[in-house]
């Protein structure tokens, strides 16, 4: 069904404020992911929502890391993709629901928030 002119002036705004979504495009709706979200918040209502973590085997077997990777892991955050510092540890997770969408979130690390907070999101639709 094709885009009514209002549906599409709202998608725009949405897409201009920092929302990351594309509308009807997925299987499950994605929760309301805000910058500044606590990541453990956003990660359950996603998994609640039916989006799937995509394990790394890579960041589970890793024996040489950093505190914060280590931290993520023994909190069961199989979904890490991996961590940078870039004078905070800014981490990257992974997510996937029925159509194989791909949801990749972006989170800053700080003493005070260990388990993150979300700085961006983007959605990978699959293409066949």
């Amino acid at each position: 069904m094709p885009y009514t002119l209002v549906q599409r002036f709202v998608s725009l705004g949405l897409l201009m404020a920092g929302v990351g979504f594309a509308p009807g495009a997925f299987a499950q709706r994605l929760p309301r992911l805000r910058q500044g979200m606590n990541y453990p918040e956003a990660r359950e209502q996603l998994i609640a929502r039916g989006w799937q973590p995509v394990v790394n085997p890579d960041m589970l077997e890793v024996t040489n890391t950093t505190p914060i990777v280590a931290y993520l892991v023994s909190q069961g955050f199989s979904e890490l993709i991996g961590c940078q510092p870039f004078g905070v540890d800014v981490c990257a997770f992974q997510f996937r629901n029925r159509r194989g969408h791909i949801l990749e979130i972006a989170t800053v690390h700080l003493g005070v928030t260990p388990g993150g907070t979300i700085t961006s999101w983007v959605v990978r639709r699959n293409t066949p």
